[in-house]
């Protein structure tokens, strides 16, 4: 299954795809029903709110530790016992009966569904080269990116019919669907050959993945596009209703975004079967850093309509569509025997960056002017990152102490696979 041209079965898709999406849906399917949640715990909506905090921990420190456990343990068991945990807590959660219960729950909610996020790139590392990689990805980038928008709707459809316990069900029956799916129909995709001997050995893998150059061209475009995806989810309410956008309006802009990441990710996955994924890097750049100036430029003028934000950030988001399933693609199968370290540190650092954008967007003044600044920086430091280590990777490696990386199948890719 390692030709640039390999298919893939529907169901392996259908479970990459549920593997991918549960983490993030599980994050904000029950916003909706917030008030609703804090008044049956007999809590304030804040201290609801703040189980997001432990929920994204929870997410960042799982992938940092299902990433080596795979490489040295398989992928197909830690799936199982990731998403047999992560069914247990959304059950949890639903039948909490005080908000200490169901922060604790929230966070081992995190812990289990984090397994999906870094194995289903891994199981894709594992199978296929950088080309067919990529596809895969364009096709499972579009669900992921279509959820921030449909996920808290159908929370709000289900809290409105049933209760705030309902979407907790439903992550439930999502996960345990996704465990029988893989207890009877999906093999384990790392053989033992292909495994580490030693779990010391996997996770000291990370040292030799912060210490490349290749690895951080891949990396920090995750963590620059998420940066400016999660400011923009922070910031905007802020601002949007400030300019005088209703409610009922601002939801609607979450899905304009989302469809413009979707739309990145289908053009991506058209153009991946003509060019390289380095091309295609380029092509994103460029499109997510020249939003970014256009928005810098009319942001200065600091303009008293949210329009202008909506529309260019709906362009710097299609450029996300590319560098997204690129970055992870290329990030996945380039380091071949320890696709599972690689991809559970480019999840942290695409967790790190959001993170840190949260916070700073929280000290700045929620206005165009401010927004548009931090977007700017963002996705100029992505940019000039992305063409410096690029620069550095291709160069002529010497010494003997060097580890090289056989590719996982052919590639058209002029990125050499290990600096």
């Amino acid at each position: 299954m390692d030709s640039t041209e390999a298919k893939v079965p529907p169901l392996l898709l259908a479970v990459l795809i549920s593997l991918s999406v549960g983490g993030l849906m599980s994050s904000d399917i029950n916003l909706p029903g917030l008030a609703q949640t804090a008044h049956a715990l007999g809590t304030s909506v804040s201290a609801v709110q703040a189980t997001f905090s432990p929920y994204l921990v929870g997410l960042l420190v799982a992938q940092l530790l299902y990433g080596p456990w795979s490489d040295a343990l398989g992928r197909r068991r830690l799936v199982i016992g990731g998403f047999s945990l992560y069914a247990v807590a959304s059950l949890a959660c639903a039948l909490s009966p005080n908000i200490a219960v169901f922060a604790a729950a929230r966070l081992l909610q995190a812990l289990g569904a984090g397994a999906g996020l870094v194995l289903a790139r891994a199981i894709v590392g594992d199978l296929y080269g950088q080309q067919t990689a990529a596809r895969v990805f364009t096709t499972i980038m579009p669900v992921v990116g279509a959820s921030p928008a449909i996920s808290p709707l159908m929370g709000g459809y289900l809290t409105t019919l049933l209760s705030w316990r309902s979407p907790f069900f439903l992550t439930a029956l999502i996960a345990l669907a996704t465990v029988v799916a893989v207890v009877l129909r999906v093999p384990e995709s790392l053989p033992p050959e292909r495994r580490a001997r030693r779990l010391r050995t996997t996770v000291g893998n990370y040292r030799h993945l912060l210490a490349s150059a290749k690895f951080w061209g891949f990396g920090l475009n995750l963590g620059m596009g998420y940066a400016v995806y999660t400011g923009y989810l922070v910031a905007s309410p802020v601002i949007f209703q400030r300019l005088g956008m209703s409610t009922e309006i601002n939801g609607y802009c979450y899905i304009s975004i989302a469809a413009a990441y979707i739309a990145g990710n289908l053009l991506s996955r058209r153009l991946v079967a003509r060019h390289s994924i380095e091309r295609l890097l380029v092509r994103g750049h460029v499109i997510f850093s020249g939003g970014a100036l256009v928005l810098l430029a009319l942001g200065l003028t600091d303009p008293q309509t949210p329009w202008p934000l909506l529309v260019l950030m709906t362009a710097v988001t299609i450029g996300n569509g590319f560098l997204f399933p690129m970055s992870v693609a290329g990030g996945v199968t380039s380091f071949t025997t320890m696709a599972g370290a690689a991809s559970g540190l480019l999840g942290a650092v695409q967790m790190a960056g959001g993170s840190f954008s949260s916070l700073v967007v929280s000290r700045i003044p929620p206005d165009v002017r401010s927004f548009s600044i931090l977007v700017a920086v963002f996705a100029f430091t992505g940019l000039i990152a992305f063409h410096s280590l690029r620069a550095f990777a291709a160069r002529p490696t010497t010494g003997s102490g060097a580890v090289q990386e056989a590719p996982a199948a052919p590639v058209t890719s002029t990125i050499p696979n290990e600096d």
